[in-house]
């Protein structure tokens, strides 16, 4: 895969245009990676858009420029979004992550000394809908207990801050904060729909950037990146 994007880096114009590409706000921190490897070895200026994925299809039905889509492979087809070409980077695992200090277990939040539990909300984001399903047969016991945030990275911050005792979050969100929140929980697989995260090039914007990117996202610098970030 390296061979391939060093072909297509090597026929590429040694004038770039600008890529811009959206992504969904749980995987902010891999696709920055990706995107100053990308910059670094390619020279091609990026321009990345993050948001849960309603924020992100707003962008779309009101900006022709986003050029590749990075998220859950079922939102994006939920969300009608047309794409000529598409990538497996991996796939997505739900975790439970208690604040500093709140050690527990799915149990766990079901006791009084947990009080808040953070999810993002289930129609905007993959992760809020994950737990969502996750969370149904509790829902009534629980629901009291629930705080609604747009993203994954507010749950993220919410942890931090200490503002909530427990949240539902993405693995790769999780592994950048880890030394900084209490234990986590990986929540079984089947208990939620699968969560396969692809990127995409959306309809009519392939173009000499867009090829050298997705040669980029094959090979094997990429992969160890995603890889890294839990995917």
């Amino acid at each position: 895969m390296r061979a391939l994007f060093l072909a297509a880096l090597l026929s590429f114009t040694l004038v770039a245009g600008e890529l811009v590409i959206a992504g969904g706000a749980g995987y902010k921190r891999p696709i920055t990676e990706l995107l100053e490897l990308f910059v670094k070895e390619s020279g091609v200026r990026v321009n990345p858009i993050f948001g849960n994925m309603q924020q992100i299809k707003q962008q779309l039905d009101h900006t022709d420029k986003v050029a590749l889509f990075f998220g859950d492979e079922a939102f994006i087809t939920r969300l009608g979004v047309k794409y000529e070409e598409v990538v497996e980077l991996g796939k997505g695992k739900l975790v439970l992550v208690f604040a500093k200090e709140k050690e527990g277990t799915v149990k766990t939040l079901f006791d009084k000394k947990i009080a808040t539990i953070a999810m993002p909300d289930p129609k905007r984001a993959i992760y809020g809908n994950a737990a969502n399903t996750f969370l149904t047969p509790h829902l009534d016991a629980l629901k009291e207990k629930l705080v609604v945030v747009q993203t994954v990275p507010q749950v993220s911050s919410y942890l931090l801050s200490g503002d909530v005792d427990a949240g539902f979050l993405n693995e790769t969100d999780y592994l950048g904060i880890a030394q900084k929140v209490g234990n986590r929980v990986v929540i079984e697989e089947s208990l939620y729909a699968p969560i396969r995260i692809i990127a995409v090039v959306l309809e009519g914007k392939q173009s000499p950037e867009t090829d050298l990117f997705v040669a980029f996202l094959k090979s094997q610098e990429a992969r160890h990146i995603l890889t890294k970030h839990g995917l």
